[in-house]
C-alpha cells in the first residue's frame, strides 16, 4: 500500500499543478507579456527581468499586474530572454533571437530533469517497489 500511494504521489498531474507558463511578443519596441499558472490563473506580481540575449546584460525589469501581464517599452529591439520569477522556485523564460519569436520550457522546477525532489523521490519509489518485489518473491520460493 506504501508504494502504491508513493508511486501516485510522485506521478500524479497534482505535481504539475503549478506549471509556470509565459508568453511575450513585440508590437513595435513594445514587448507584452503574460505569466500564468497551468490552472490559467495569473502570475501576481511576478518579477520580470530582460536581458539582452547577446550581452547577458539586464535592460529592464518590473513586475506582473493582478491580470499576470506587463507592458515594457525597449529603445531598441534586440534579441532578448524574459525571465518570470513567480516565487516558491517557480520560474519561466522567452526567448527572442531577432528574427522568430519562440518559447522556451518554462522552468519552475516541476519536472523531473529540474527537480532533483521528484526525481529523488522517483527514485526512492522506484526502489521500494523493487525490493517488494523481491521479498515477495523470496516469500513464495522459501515456502
Amino acid at each position: 500500500m506504501f508504494v502504491v500511494l508513493m508511486l501516485h504521489m510522485f506521478a500524479s498531474n497534482d505535481a504539475f499543478a503549478h506549471k509556470t507558463s509565459l508568453l511575450c511578443r513585440f508590437e513595435g519596441t513594445a514587448l507584452h507579456g503574460e505569466g500564468y499558472f497551468s490552472g490559467g490563473s495569473p502570475v501576481k506580481n511576478g518579477v520580470i527581468n530582460i536581458y539582452d540575449l547577446k550581452s547577458g546584460k539586464r535592460l529592464v525589469s518590473t513586475v506582473t499586474s493582478d491580470e499576470g501581464t506587463f507592458v515594457v517599452s525597449l529603445e531598441n529591439k534586440v534579441p532578448v530572454k524574459v525571465v518570470l520569477d513567480a516565487g516558491q522556485g517557480h520560474r519561466a523564460t522567452w526567448t527572442w533571437d531577432g528574427a522568430a519569436e519562440q518559447a522556451e520550457s518554462a522552468e519552475h522546477g516541476h519536472t523531473d530533469a529540474e527537480n532533483p525532489v521528484i526525481a529523488i523521490g522517483s527514485g526512492l519509489a522506484l526502489i521500494a517497489v523493487l525490493f517488494g518485489l523481491l521479498y515477495l518473491w523470496k516469500r513464495r520460493h522459501a515456502a
